[in-house]
């Protein structure tokens, strides 16, 4: 019964915010007397929540589900602190979505990051790249390199603004600063392409090799290329794959998903072998590869490698298509 209310509450609750958009306005800059609430989000100068009436300080503890006032919970003395923090790294954006307001008006980093992509997208509040880049920037400031990577893939990307890769290096090298090992290795991209600065393979290797040295996989993904190519190192493909392996085993999607490929197909790396090669793709696919999900329901489909099902065909199609993958949606489409 507990449950079907909470459900209840849930979907009432999604349907204000849909009706009524919670706005940040001038006040998040300026706080001045407002308060968020902890039920749903809103801000609000009130005596109570315009979106669901709630007073200030009310929170459910993420630990039993029971309404509190005080710092910790009266049921199971879980704090309102680590309440919120739990409740904001959810995966439902929703529930997610009133600790993360309530915490990025603190300051928390991780906090202000999740809100500038939530205003990004226009999830949970109206889209406003000006407020995301606020965002990511205030966290940031507080020499958080996460934040100054995203800060970089806005300007390399040109997501919110127009792209300029001058600037998404700077971005990236202040997160190299704070230690990022993945900072180093877009780094070594702009040295590898010759965006900004003068292609460079040998220097795209140091910090490719930096960035490998501190656990960041991609990075073997990258040498294991430039192996494969001969960029600023002779040209070895035994060692490319070993590379190539290291790199998946180290957790690169790409990796994986790249070896898939090769072994499904046969290159000059790989012998085909389309045991190993939905391996992979299923090795890449668990690390949230959109790309492998597509290959591996094309094989149950067409029957590569594997016995034709086209059960299992669509449940790979339909993982693709819920990650993004436009294709996915219409081979899922043609296969039912």
């Amino acid at each position: 019964m507990m449950k079907t209310h909470a459900v209840k509450a849930t979907v009432i609750l999604l349907l204000l915010l849909l009706i009524c958009p919670l706005s940040f306005s001038e006040s998040e800059e300026d706080p001045g007397d407002t308060w968020i609430c902890l039920l749903c989000g809103a801000e609000s100068r009130s005596a109570a929540c315009d979106i669901c009436g709630s007073i200030p300080g009310v929170w459910r503890c993420e630990g039993c589900g029971t309404e509190n006032l005080s710092e910790s919970c009266h049921s199971c003395g879980l704090s309102l602190s680590e309440s919120l923090k739990t409740q904001a790294v959810g995966k439902n954006a929703l529930s997610a979505f009133p600790a993360v307001r309530f915490l990025a008006r603190q300051g928390d980093v991780d906090a202000l990051l999740t809100l500038g992509t939530y205003y990004e997208k226009g999830l949970m509040l109206p889209q406003d790249y000006d407020l995301a880049l606020a965002c990511y920037q205030q966290a940031a400031d507080q020499d958080y390199a996460p934040a100054w990577i995203r800060l970089g893939n806005v300007y390399d990307q040109g997501i919110l603004v127009n792209r300029d890769y001058f600037t998404a290096m700077k971005m990236y090298q202040n997160a190299a600063d704070l230690g990022s090992a993945e900072a180093l290795w877009y780094l070594g991209t702009f040295y590898e392409e010759g965006f900004t600065v003068r292609r460079n393979y040998e220097t795209a290797l140091s910090y490719y090799r930096q960035a490998a040295e501190q656990g960041y996989a991609d990075s073997w993904m990258s040498i294991a290329y430039c192996c494969a190519m001969g960029h600023g190192m002779e040209r070895d493909t035994a060692l490319a794959l070993e590379y190539y392996e290291k790199a998946a085993e180290a957790g690169s999607n790409l990796a994986c998903d790249y070896l898939g490929y090769q072994y499904m197909t046969g290159s000059d790396l790989i012998s085909p072998d389309p045991g190993k090669g939905m391996d992979y793709y299923r090795k890449a696919a668990a690390l949230g590869n959109s790309r492998s999900m597509v290959a591996l329901g094309y094989a149950y489909q067409t029957g590569q490698g594997v016995e034709i099902d086209l059960a299992e065909a669509a449940r790979w199609y339909e993982q693709a298509a819920i990650a993004g993958r436009a294709d996915a949606v219409q081979a899922l489409a043609s296969l039912k």
